[in-house]
């Protein structure tokens, strides 16, 4: 790394040293700065990650803990192993890592963000799924293993490659190197595996060797749907400014400021998610919209989800959602069984 002085217009070399030699440990300098920084030391990777865990025990079967455990926008659990210099053991402990996490019920990441953060579990899963760019019922369908090091031995490089290829195992190793000049000290991390083209490839690859179906505009993403009060709806809605996201079909409403209802287009019908709950929800739901209505309490009572279909259902809901549901209070989910349900 060259330091730039433009008034002299000279390039001066800084100096290079290795971790242990600026007396930076793994577990109580590094883990830690990363910790405390996540953020920007993501940002610095490349990657788009959500902390959710330190020293992460990934089973009661062994005492040894995971460095760091997030996830991505794709909800996948990323396990984050950090090595002072190089260790040509670090991607079979992570590799261990994975194997275990993926028994994981998605509470488990839920509950390791709480107390990772120090809010509530319900606060915890707001958190996630607003960061998620998909469904939290995806969370840990997949893994994936970052190994964060001074430098890698070939025979790491030469299996992360294999594992990629042969298996579709999301890997990648990022290389850290410390600089400084006379004040300061800068940490770097550089991808070096798999190469960024790589990387594009490996994404599309790792979704269940499935590309993701994408559509130009709304127009185009809603040309199979058959349910013609449907289309209108989500036409209208999305001309208006509604918040969508047009990769899933999904129209997304906020009440106060909140998450709270996913509504998304299915070829019949609307499938529609309600993220906590309220007082007598379910039976203001059946009276809107019908007593037949197709309605079931999800994630351990702690949501809802129904369906829509008819122009009417879409009014009501609508309606519901700019004026009787804008100033109603959503309950915790420890709540729930003092909160009065006639259904």
């Amino acid at each position: 790394m060259l330091r730039i002085d433009r008034n002299q217009k000279s390039l001066t070399p800084m100096t290079n040293q290795s971790l242990s030699e600026a007396g930076l440990t793994e577990r109580y300098d590094l883990q830690q700065l990363i910790r405390q920084n996540a953020e920007a030391f993501f940002a610095e990777m490349g990657e788009k990650l959500l902390l959710v865990g330190e020293e992460v025990c990934p089973t009661d079967v062994v005492d040894d803990r995971i460095d760091l455990l997030s996830v991505d926008k794709d909800a996948a659990a990323v396990i984050i192993e950090i090595k002072r210099g190089n260790d040509r053991l670090q991607l079979l402990q992570a590799l261990s890592y994975a194997a275990m996490v993926s028994k994981w019920e998605p509470q488990q990441l839920i509950d390791g963000l709480s107390i990772l953060s120090g809010v509530s579990a319900e606060e915890a899963q707001e958190q996630i799924e607003e960061f998620l760019d998909t469904d939290m019922s995806a969370l840990n369908q997949r893994q994936r293993i970052v190994l964060l090091a001074e430098a890698f031995d070939f025979e790491v490089l030469a299996t992360a490659e294999w594992l990629s290829e042969q298996y579709d195992l999301d890997i990648r190793c990022y290389q850290l190197k410390l600089a400084a000049d006379s004040k300061l000290e800068y940490l770097s991390c550089t991808c070096i595996y798999p190469a960024p083209e790589l990387r594009e490839y490996a994404k599309r690859r790792s979704r269940r060797g499935k590309s993701r179906k994408r559509w130009s505009d709304w127009e185009a993403a809603l040309v199979t749907i058959v349910n013609a009060a449907l289309k209108a709806f989500f036409l209208a809605e999305v001309n208006s400014g509604c918040e969508n996201n047009l990769n899933r079909r999904t129209l997304v409403y906020r009440l106060a400021g909140k998450r709270r209802f996913s509504v998304r287009a299915r070829k019949n019908k609307a499938y529609v998610w309600q993220r906590g709950r309220f007082a007598d929800d379910l039976s203001l739901w059946r009276k809107k919209l019908g007593p037949e209505l197709e309605i079931e309490q999800v994630d351990d009572d702690r949501c809802l989800r129904f369906y829509m279909t008819t122009e009417e259902d879409f009014q009501q809901f609508k309606q519901c959602i700019v004026s009787e549901l804008a100033q109603v209070e959503f309950i915790s989910a420890d709540s729930l069984e003092d909160i009065p349900q006639r259904d």
